[in-house]
């Protein structure tokens, strides 16, 4: 799954395939997107990588908005209370 190009705002971040979290730092005015990429599931570990894309590959690679601290149990946790709820 990817998100609209268009959609994609400064300080967010975004899951994308490889399961890793991106937070956009900077829209660049050629349009290209400046971003952290935080490496595995350990937030706060200072493991955020600096990088650089196309606004439409960025798009292309993320699946969706998520926390900045996003990790796999915390969508477990989250999808699990939804249920319970139902």
């Amino acid at each position: 799954m990817t998100i609209p190009p268009e959609s994609i705002q400064v300080g967010r971040c975004y899951l994308v395939e490889a399961k890793h979290v991106w937070r956009v730092v900077q829209i660049l005015p050629d349009g290209r997107i400046q971003y952290e990429a935080q490496l595995g599931y350990q937030p706060n570990v200072g493991a955020w990588k600096f990088g650089t894309m196309e606004r439409s590959a960025f798009a292309a690679q993320a699946e969706r908005k998520v926390p900045c601290d996003w990790t796999p149990k915390k969508t477990s946790s989250s999808h699990l209370a939804l249920l319970s709820r139902n």
